[in-house]
């Protein structure tokens, strides 16, 4: 019964860092789910990650377009968006995949694996090179796509929205500054978020999750995966506040609030991901960390 008080919280956290920063807050709500260990599907914490970055993340959106914030790159942002609905559906299959010919906690330290990696190179980056100006401008719609396509692929299979990624890939390849690149990433987000939930109706993923649903508030405790609906219900809403915060701050917030932000946060998830990896190996190693 604590998960009903510990997952709000990590989700409010997640949704309003994830709008200040354009990471949709995916990428902390997953690995931290995954850490605690609660559910024994994978999919799950996938889902109620996905729904939480597409209401929080919508309502992100909507926020700046009602306040009239300036999208300089809006253009930019719909091309990435459209590479990103590809590589939605291809992650999707990608997931599926990976998940049918492995185990869960396989599964969780291939995902942990690749994220830690793909934000290491972030942190590389954002230290090293864009102070010294090394940046492209991109105005390829064709190659615009494609690399919304990388981030399609990433964001879906990985379960996380797109997060820090594609800030750093919006500030290499485009040449944002921080602010925009953070709308831009959540307009990116959406778009994949959504071709993800569209796939997952038609690959079996919503069938097996809904399967064995049940009203019984004792599962919460005996079966988790029955009465995970209950946490989707408690946390989209939770998401849409959060979201409505931590725009709201992004809006009072300076380019260079926004970095402190962004890389603090990415910090954090390469911790949350590295414990993940160790508690998994030690379940495939048959001494569990979390019994």
């Amino acid at each position: 019964m604590i998960y009903l008080f510990i997952f709000p919280l990590v989700v409010i956290i997640a949704s309003i860092v994830g709008a200040i920063a354009g990471i949709g807050g995916g990428v902390i709500i997953r690995p931290v789910l995954d850490a605690f260990g609660y559910f024994n599907a994978v999919e799950i914490t996938n889902m109620i990650s996905t729904f939480c970055v597409v209401f929080g993340t919508s309502t992100s959106i909507i926020r700046h377009i009602t306040s009239k914030t300036k999208i300089e790159n809006w253009k930019t942002a719909v091309f990435l968006g459209i590479g990103a609905v590809i590589g939605g559906i291809l992650g999707q299959f990608l997931f599926s995949f990976v998940k049918a010919s492995s185990n869960a906690d396989v599964l969780k330290i291939i995902q942990s694996g690749i994220l830690i990696a793909l934000l290491l190179f972030v942190i590389i980056y954002q230290q090293i090179f864009l102070p010294k100006g090394k940046v492209l401008h991109v105005k390829n719609f064709i190659i615009t796509i494609i690399i919304g396509l990388f981030l399609g692929v990433c964001s879906t299979f990985l379960g996380i929205g797109g997060g820090p990624i594609n800030v750093a890939v919006l500030l290499l390849f485009f040449g944002m500054d921080m602010k925009q690149a953070a709308i831009s990433s959540l307009i990116t987000i959406i778009f994949s978020q959504l071709s993800k939930l569209v796939m997952a109706a038609f690959d079996g993923t919503f069938v097996t999750i809904f399967s064995n649903l049940s009203t019984n508030l004792d599962n919460l405790n005996t079966n988790p995966d029955s009465i995970w609906w209950i946490f989707l219900v408690i946390l989209v809403p939770i998401s849409i506040i959060g979201s409505l915060i931590g725009t709201y701050l992004n809006k009072k917030m300076t380019n260079k609030g926004v970095a402190i932000v962004y890389m603090a946060t990415t910090v954090a998830i390469i911790l949350i991901n590295i414990y993940i990896i160790v508690v998994s190996a030690l379940n495939l190693a048959g001494t569990p960390l979390i019994s």
